[in-house]
């Protein structure tokens, strides 16, 4: 009787080893997709969704519509709809794009953007505050529009926009407040054509170059005196130290601007001189 429990034992682990394989054939055969759904079935879900997200996300408010929305929701649609075991419903199709909504605000803002319609206030605000990146990179666009709107509170909104997505530079413009001065001069926000003067005030020029050249080695402070020019990118350098590439913007020395920097050497040069004296 010995032989006989363990054959049943090796029984038993083969029908185990077949009812596994069983188990993970089943498990890997290909699930059933429902059929996609037809171009004039996503069309009539989508145009009952957009109805209803007007109203849901308040987008009536701003003066949108469902046609305004419908090609963006029809192409959500279609997406969730691709390789589905089960057929798409209105409404799980509702909370997906409803837990979703920032995404969906976002593309709808985009939209508003690219399409060139006329902008109101509320529109504009819209795009700001759910497309930033996009306001950014359009600011002098959107200054434009904001400056005949005279929404100042939306340019404002717009200056830190700017500076983080679009293409600031190390200057302000006086006339718009946007880091947006070229090394020529030009505002690339609201297109000024600016003079040196108009940059030195904003700067509170004479202020500055006085406390850059009292930390400047006398020789960086004769050589902007002997040039009669500094380099500004950020900062007021001697041309010596100015950057040789990249944003370069020149700002020329008037006479008086000139006599300070002397005037700094001056006093620099008499408290030398009544230092402390050694003793005999």
């Amino acid at each position: 009787p010995g032989p006989l429990p363990r054959r049943r034992k090796d029984e038993a682990i083969e029908e185990r080893r077949e009812e596994r394989q069983k188990s993970r054939k089943r498990s890997a055969a290909p699930r059933t997709r429902v059929a996609a759904p037809s171009e004039q079935e996503i069309e009539s879900m989508a145009s009952s969704l957009s109805s209803k997200l007007v109203s849901a996300l308040g987008l009536d408010s701003v003066g949108l519509t469902a046609n305004d929305i419908r090609d963006l929701v029809a192409s959500a649609v279609s997406s969730m709809s691709e390789g589905r075991s089960t057929k798409l419903t209105e409404d799980a199709a509702l909370k997906r794009l409803l837990a979703a909504k920032d995404n969906l605000l976002k593309a709808v803002a985009a939209k508003l953007l690219s399409s060139g319609a006329e902008l109101d206030r509320e529109k504009l605000e819209f795009v700001v505050t759910y497309f930033p990146e996009g306001a950014g990179k359009a600011a002098p666009y959107l200054y434009q529009v904001a400056k005949r709107l005279g929404a100042d509170d939306i340019i404002a909104a717009l200056r830190p926009l700017w500076a983080q997505y679009g293409r600031p530079t190390p200057v302000r413009c006086p006339r718009c407040g946007f880091l947006s001065v070229t090394p020529d001069l030009t505002c690339l926000v609201c297109g000024a054509q600016l003079s040196e003067g108009e940059i030195k005030r904003d700067l509170g020029f004479p202020n500055i170059l006085v406390a850059v050249a009292r930390r400047l080695h006398p020789r960086l402070v004769e050589e902007m005196i002997g040039a009669g020019y500094v380099v500004v990118d950020g900062d007021i350098n001697p041309p010596s130290l100015g950057p040789q590439s990249g944003f370069r913007l020149v700002l020329h020395l008037s006479r008086e601007e000139k006599e300070l920097l002397k005037k700094v050497l001056d006093e620099r040069s008499g408290q030398q001189a009544s230092g402390p004296q050694s003793g005999p």
